[in-house]
C-alpha cells in the first residue's frame, strides 16, 4: 500500500501533539535521516524487504519517530542521490525490488524529506546477504521458518492441502464419508459416476500417487487419522446465551461434509421459517438462510490457515451468526474490496477438490452468494472483519423486510432478475431513501464511473429517480418501486418535503455558480419544464431572483441585488 504525499504531510502537521511512531502501521514507518551512506542503504534495503514481504508500504526518511513537536521531529534529509538509492535497493535484494523514491519539500521548515514507496512483493524477498524480514503490525520481524511458510502459502507457492501423506493408504479413508461424498457427486456432478470409486478418488484429487492427500483426509478421512496428520483441523459450534456464555457446544474434528451436515442440524432446530404469500405463489424465508450459513462455514474451512493453532468457530446467537477462522485475508483482499476480488484460496487443492464434486462454484462466487441471498431475503448485508490472524464474518437475521423480498421475487417472475450490484444498492436505498454516487461507489466497491453507469441504468429500468445536479445529485427510489414496497405514502411525503426545499436549492446553486436557467433547474430538481418555470417565476415575484433575457430557452436568473 502506497501512502500519498498529502497523507504524510497531514500526519506531520499533527506532530506538535503526538509522536510520529503513533501513526506507524503495517504499511507506514518513519525514520531519522542517516548521514552514513553505507548504513543508510542498509536500512532502506531491509525496510524494502520487510514491506515487500507483507502488503508493501511507505518509509518516510527525515523524521524522528519518538519526538513530539514538528520542528524537533522533522530533521529533513540532505546529501542524497535518488537514483543511487533506487539502484542500491535493486542490487541488494533478491528477488529484486524496484522502489519509487519521492522528494517532498516542506516549505514551513525549509527542509526536504524522502518518501520511499515499496511495492508488495511477488515472492519471498531477502537482502542479497540472506537477511529476511516481514512487516507485522508496526514492526519489522525476522522472517523465520514458520513465517516463510505462511508467506509461501499466501503467495500460492505452497499448498499444504495438496501434499501427499505417504504413511497411509486409501484404507484410512472413511467409507461412510466417501458414500456421503458420492451422494453429492450424484446430484452435482453425475457424469463422474461413470468411473469406478477408485478412479473418482484419483480424478478429484482425494488420492495422488496411490496415497491420500491432506485435502482428501479433510474431506473423507477417518477422524483419528485426520487428527494425527492435521491436528489443527477443528470446527466448534456454540449456541450463545449472551456475548460471553453459551448454552450448547459441539466440537467437530471429522470430515468437512459431515461437519456441514451436523452444524446444519444444530442451526435448523432454532431456525424459524416465515411463509410469504405472493398471489397464488408461496415461498419461505428462514431467519438464517441455509445456503448463507453453509457457504460461510465452507469459506471459513477452505480459507483457514492449517499451519496455525486454532479452530473455526461458529457462534450462533438469536439474531446473528458469527463465523471466524485462523489466518487473515490472503494478501490483496480486504473487507473493503472482498466483493470484487476473485477468490484466492489459501488451500488451493482443497478448493479444487470441492469444485470437482460440485460443492463450490467458480472462484469468487462464495462471498457473492452470501451477499445476494441475504439481500434477497430482506436482511442486512453481511459484515467482514479481519486482522493478520483471523477473519470474521457476521450474518445478521435483521429485520425481515417482507415487501422487499416480494419485490425481488416479482422481478424474478417477470424475467427481470436483479443483479448483485442492483441488489447491493437496493439494500441501502430501502432503508435510507436516497444515495449519492460516492456512497454507492463505496457500497459497490467500484470506481465512480462504473457506479454512475449502473445508477443511470437503474433509472432507465424505472427503479430510481434522480434529483440535484453535479456534486449535489442524489438518487431515490421511483414512485412505482415505493408502491411495490408498500410505501407510497412515504414517497409522497418525501416528495412534498423536496418541493418545500426547491427554492432553497435553486438559490444555493445561483449563489455558487452566479446564474441558473430553466434547463439547469430541471436537472437540479428532477422536474419538467413547466414545473421549473413556476418555481423560477415565484422566486422572481418574491424578489429573490432577477430574470435576464426573454423566453424560457434563453432566460437566465441571477440573485437580486437586495437579496
Amino acid at each position: 500500500m502506497r501512502h500519498s504525499k498529502e497523507e504524510i504531510i497531514n500526519i506531520l502537521k499533527q506532530l506538535d501533539g503526538k509522536k510520529a511512531k503513533q501513526s506507524e502501521s503495517e504499511t507506514l514507518d518513519f525514520k531519522r535521516w542517516i548521514t552514513n551512506p553505507k548504513e543508510l542503504y542498509k536500512i532502506i534495503t531491509e525496510y524494502a524487504v520487510c514491506f515487500a514481504n507483507a502488503k508493501g508500504g511507505t518509509l518516510v526518511l527525515g523524521v524522528e519517530d519518538d519526538v513530539v513537536g514538528m520542528e524537533k521531529a522533522i530533521t529533513g534529509c540532505g546529501g542524497y542521490n535518488i537514483a543511487e538509492i533506487k539502484s542500491r535497493v535493486y542490487e541488494s535484494t533478491d528477488p529484486k525490488i524496484l522502489i519509487d523514491v519521492e522528494e517532498v519539500f516542506l516549505e514551513d521548515l525549509q527542509v526536504n524529506i524522502i518518501l520511499v514507496h515499496i511495492p508488495q512483493g511477488i515472492g519471498i524477498h531477502t537482502t542479497t546477504d540472506g537477511t529476511g524480514k516481514i512487516r507485522l503490525g508496526n514492526e519489522c520481524k525476522p522472517l523465520t521458518g514458520s513465517l516463510r511458510q505462511k508467506r509461501a502459502i499466501e503467495l500460492g507457492l505452497l499448498d499444504l492441502t495438496g501434499e501427499v501423506v505417504k504413511k497411509i493408504t486409501s484404507d484410512d479413508l472413511d467409507k461412510i464419508e466417501i458414500e456421503r461424498m458420492m451422494r453429492i457427486i450424484e446430484s452435482k456432478k453425475p457424469e463422474l459416476l461413470k468411473l469406478s470409486e477408485k478412479e473418482i478418488l484419483k480424478q478429484i484429487g482425494i488420492i495422488k500417487e496411490n496415497h491420500p492427500t491432506i485435502a482428501g483426509l479433510l474431506l473423507v478421512g477417518k477422524e483419528e487419522i485426520t487428527q494425527e496428520f492435521i491436528p489443527n483441523h477443528e470446527v466448534v459450534y456454540l449456541y450463545m446465551k449472551n456475548d460471553i456464555q453459551y448454552d450448547k457446544r459441539a466440537d467437530f474434528k471429522n470430515g468437512i461434509l459431515a461437519i456441514l451436515d451436523e452444524i446444519s442440524r444444530y442451526i435448523e432446530v432454532e431456525n424459524r421459517i416465515t411463509t410469504v404469500k405472493l398471489g397464488l405463489f408461496h415461498f419461505e424465508i428462514k431467519d438464517f438462510p441455509e445456503e448463507t450459513y453453509r457457504e460461510a462455514i465452507l469459506n471459513a474451512i477452505l480459507h483457514r490457515d492449517y499451519s496455525e493453532v486454532g479452530a473455526v468457530f461458529m457462534k450462533h446467537f438469536k439474531d446473528k451468526i458469527e463465523i471466524s477462522n485462523p489466518g487473515g485475508f490472503i494478501a490483496g483482499i480486504t473487507p473493503e474490496n472482498i466483493i470484487r476480488q476473485d477468490s484466492k484460496p489459501r488451500n488451493k487443492h482443497l478448493a479444487e477438490v470441492l469444485r470437482k464434486i460440485g460443492l463450490i462454484e467458480k472462484a469468487g462466487m462464495g462471498v457473492k452468494r452470501i451477499f445476494y441471498i441475504q439481500i434477497a431475503s430482506g436482511k442486512e448485508l453481511p459484515s467482514y472483519y479481519a486482522d493478520e490472524h483471523n477473519v470474521r464474518v457476521i450474518i445478521k437475521d435483521g429485520t425481515f423486510d417482507e415487501h422487499f423480498a416480494k419485490f425481488v421475487k416479482e422481478q424474478e417472475k417477470s424475467g427481470k432478475e436483479l443483479s448483485l450490484d442492483e441488489m447491493l444498492i437496493f439494500s441501502v436505498m430501502r432503508r435510507q431513501r436516497e444515495i449519492d454516487t460516492t456512497e454507492a461507489s463505496r457500497i459497490l466497491q467500484l470506481d465512480i464511473s462504473t457506479t454512475r453507469e449502473l445508477l443511470q441504468s437503474m433509472i432507465k429500468e424505472g427503479y430510481f429517480e434522480r434529483s440535484g445536479i453535479k456534486k449535489g445529485m442524489v438518487y431515490r427510489l421511483s414512485s412505482s418501486v415505493y408502491q411495490k414496497l408498500g410505501e407510497s405514502l412515504t414517497y409522497i411525503r418525501e416528495k412534498g418535503i423536496d418541493e418545500v426545499r426547491f427554492p432553497e436549492m435553486i438559490l444555493k446553486y445561483v449563489r455558487e455558480y452566479g446564474e441558473i436557467t430553466n434547463r439547469v433547474v430541471r436537472e437540479l430538481l428532477g422536474v419538467n419544464k413547466d414545473k421549473a418555470s413556476r418555481v423560477l417565476i415565484k422566486l422572481v415575484e418574491e424578489g429573490k431572483l432577477t430574470k435576464l433575457g426573454k423566453g424560457k430557452k434563453d432566460a437566465k436568473y441571477i440573485i437580486k441585488n437586495n437579496e
